[in-house]
């Protein structure tokens, strides 16, 4: 009869990172050519064990660039997208949670100026 108990209050130790709002959204338009990223999540995030990479739309020289993390957040990857062209972009994020799992994920956005 504890077990079940034990379990269901361990729960919120394991739950892994999950983000609860970004900047920009997922599909969102954006119009200007800098771009501030906001990836905020539900728990702590090691920062320094996770990634940000901006895709760049295929016309563009350089496919990828790994974007330098902004430091001070503990649940959230900031960083900051200059010289954006029009085209469709994707930043995948990813992420060490302090339950010790690595999360992934992608957002998409657009530049249209």
């Amino acid at each position: 009869m504890l077990a079940p108990l034990l379990a269901l209050a361990a729960n919120p130790a394991l739950a892994h990172a999950i983000v609860v709002a970004s900047e920009p959204k997922a599909q969102e338009v954006v119009t200007t050519p800098s771009l501030n990223i906001d990836i905020r999540f539900n728990s702590r995030i090691d920062a320094g064990r996770s990634r940000l990479l901006l895709l760049i739309p295929k016309s563009a020289n350089s496919p990828s660039v790994i974007l330098p993390l902004e430091g001070g957040e503990t649940d959230a990857l900031r960083a900051t997208a200059l010289n954006l062209e029009n085209g469709s972009y994707e930043l995948l994020w990813q992420t060490l949670s302090v339950d010790g799992h690595i999360t992934r994920g992608v957002i998409p956005f657009e530049v249209k100026r």
